[in-house]
């Protein structure tokens, strides 16, 4: 088997394992978008050491996720 054929068939593995399990799953997930998101507001407040603006964390408990939004 040659080097080309070998670079063919990894691009096709995961072209399957994309087609699979969608390519979200490797990407991160679908962001952290704050509409629709199952999030709940902490009682965490912080500064944004780049912009001192304070941030409140919110965490979404079907996730695992942490999101900062500005408050």
């Amino acid at each position: 088997m040659g080097v080309v054929e070998v670079v063919i068939l990894v691009i096709v593995v995961a072209g399957i394992v994309i087609a699979l399990f969608g390519w979200d799953r490797y990407r991160g997930g679908r962001g952290s978008s704050s509409t629709g998101s199952g999030a709940q507001p902490t009682d965490e407040v912080f500064l944004d050491p780049d912009t001192g603006q304070r941030m409140r964390v919110w965490f979404d408990a079907q996730t695992g996720q942490r999101e900062y939004r500005p408050e």
